[in-house]
């Protein structure tokens, strides 16, 4: 194989590129939004992996995914870059079917490891690189993964991307191992001595062996090396993560050691763009933004918001009240829980699995935990939910943000299978408001709710309000019908009622008008409304923006069933479980949940079209 030249005309031509990309991802970042910050990080490193590997015979692959702009504008996607998660268009996260030099899937932390590990074992003739951060690689799956790996693989090189964020920063002592310790000069400063003593010949075999074993130690009480060469790693590191000829030269060496090879890489997230290393949390994923600025246009008050201000108020007053996060305390709408109760926000890291029995230890101790996370998170702890406090029976309160179509970050972070998951365990009872102020209620009900498991889902974005007078208190196994009608019954469930109200008076126009109810409580069902008002219609639609298959229509059908009940409901849902990116509103569309669309997907219900 040919050495490559690495020279300063090569690392000038590489530093021009660098600004280019840079200077491409903000441009089109701020037109169409993403994950800017944690991509301005690792832009020589992805050049650098790009230049020395030959790819895709060896095989890259990110942890999340979200990192990867930079390799597509590197591996013939740049034409096609201006589409980044648009409809149609690049994607936001790796994924094989875009390209042949996307080799896994990626979307959520912890896989890429154990991914990398078995495709390193089917291709022994490649070479595996897997580029992982300092908060996924803290995660339980990764950890299990590396314990594996071991010294069985030897094609396998892992590159710490360590930049001591997540979307927050960092938490727990593998982050402060990571962030603190490693970079310590008195380490350095032993390590150069006594390698220049030893080189140099300057002391005996006795004197070498002590000064030998004072380094061991030192390393292993400062370096990640201690962790990694016990797990059978060849360790190489700390490397500057912007300096182009030292991660070269490093990559060069890696590719021809024997494996496996663990790679400690600084990186600072947000590199370039002096908004998003100021403010590196806020610039991780972000919508559309004034690039001169960085400001993003206000949407109004969220549901995050209310759930986060609500809960706030509550804890005031009550101290067993705990807000539990895994990585996106601000996500989640905790900001400001987190700034006024320290001590009672705990933020576990991306480690959803341990956040929920987290909170049931909570739970069982007498506390108050509202686990926030994002729907699709919740996936990562299903065990837990149902071994850990399902069987238990525990007053854990799940706040499930993101749920339903999220949009432009596509298939892996849809929140679709929230509700047929919750449905699904024991003891749950799940929610759904459809506003704002029912959700305030709704939190305001669960601080005293102590018979078991408790979820409340709601949309990300904007809430939806009504009338104060229109819609009643809320209460826990109660519908309530916003307006009266004949003939037709549409039973709507969280986002789904502002979208049947939105096209209310196009269904009068075509004879298509009926009662219109909010059905915040999945489970309990109103059974009072069921069998009183039922039969009085011809047709019965539910809807719902969750997969149809063990879903809130399904959970009707299945009451009715139970009690011989012969009454036809009509579901209105998403029969499918790989929603692509898009824009949420373009998404609900196409999906025949909003608008014209949907008022077509009625008659054809009626009329027994598909």
């Amino acid at each position: 194989m040919e050495k490559m030249r690495v020279d300063k005309e090569y690392i000038n031509k590489l530093q021009k590129e660098s600004q280019e990309i840079r200077d491409t991802l903000i441009e089109i970042t701020s037109k169409n939004g993403g994950h800017l910050a944690p991509n301005l990080g690792v832009v020589e490193l992805t050049q650098s992996i790009v230049e020395v590997f030959d790819l895709p015979k060896d095989k890259l692959l990110f942890d999340v995914g979200h990192q990867s702009y930079v390799y597509k504008l590197l591996t013939g996607r740049k034409e096609k870059f201006n589409t980044l998660r648009t409809k149609g268009g690049l994607g936001p996260f790796s994924d094989p079917k875009e390209s042949n030099f996307d080799f896994f899937i990626a979307g959520h932390a912890g896989s890429a490891l154990s991914a990398g590990a078995g495709i390193a074992k089917a291709n022994p003739n490649s070479k595996v690189i897997v580029v992982i951060g300092d908060a996924s690689i803290a995660n339980g799956h990764s950890l299990e993964a590396l314990n594996n790996i071991g010294e069985n693989i030897k094609n396998l090189i892992v590159i710490l991307n360590d930049n001591e964020m997540s979307i927050g920063k960092n938490v727990g002592s593998l982050s402060k191992f990571f962030g603190k310790l490693m970079l310590s000069n008195a380490y350095m400063s032993i390590r150069k001595d006594v390698r220049s003593a030893i080189s140099k010949g300057k002391v005996g075999n006795q004197v070498k062996s002590v000064l030998e074993r004072i380094e061991h130690s030192v390393k292993q009480f400062f370096l990640p090396s201690s962790i990694s060469e016990m797990l059978g790693y060849q360790f190489l590191g700390v490397i500057d993560g912007h300096n182009l000829e030292e991660l070269i030269r490093t990559l060069i060496v890696a590719k021809e050691m024997e494996g496996p090879v663990f790679i400690h890489v600084k990186t600072e997230k947000g590199k370039g763009y002096q908004l998003a290393e100021e403010n590196k949390e806020k610039f991780h994923g972000i919508s559309p933004f004034n690039p001169e600025t960085g400001e993003v246009e206000s949407g109004g008050k969220t549901y995050s918001n209310i759930f986060g201000s609500t809960l706030v108020k509550l804890a005031e007053k009550d101290e067993d009240i705990f807000a539990v996060s895994a990585a996106m305390v601000k996500g989640t709408g905790l900001g400001e829980f987190q700034n006024k109760f320290e001590n009672r926000c705990v933020d576990v890291g991306i480690a959803e699995g341990h956040a929920v029995t987290f909170s049931a230890g909570l739970a069982i101790s007498g506390k108050k935990p509202y686990i926030a996370i994002y729907s699709t998170f919740f996936q990562r702890a299903l065990d837990q939910m149902i071994h850990d406090v399902g069987l238990q029976n525990l007053p854990v309160r799940f706040v499930v943000d993101r749920a339903g179509i999220v949009g432009e970050d596509g298939k892996t972070h849809q929140g679709i299978h929230d509700i047929n998951m919750f449905l699904t365990m024991p003891n749950y009872k799940v929610l759904a408001p459809t506003t704002g102020k029912e959700l305030e209620q709704m939190i305001d009900f669960s601080k005293n709710y102590e018979k078991g498991p408790l979820v409340i889902r709601f949309p990300r974005g904007k809430a939806f309000e009504l009338d104060e007078n229109i819609l009643e208190p809320f209460e826990i196994g109660r519908w309530r019908e916003i307006k009266k009608g004949k003939k037709n019954l549409y039973l709507a469930t969280g986002a789904m009622l502002k979208e049947i109200l939105d096209i209310e008076k196009e269904l009068f126009k075509k004879g298509l008008d009926g009662t219109i109810v909010s059905c915040s409580s999945i489970r309990p069902l109103d059974e009072n409304f069921i069998f009183n008002e039922f039969s009085k219609y011809e047709n019965i639609f539910t809807f719902e923006d969750g997969y149809e298959r063990g879903g809130f229509g399904d959970e009707i059908l299945r009451f009715l069933n139970e009690k011989k009940m012969e009454i036809n409901i009509n579901i209105i849902a998403l029969d499918s479980v790989a929603i692509p990116h898009g824009s949420r509103n373009i998404l609900l569309e196409d999906y025949c949940l909003r608008g014209k669309k949907l008022i077509e997907r009625i008659e054809g219900s009626i009329n027994g079209e598909k």
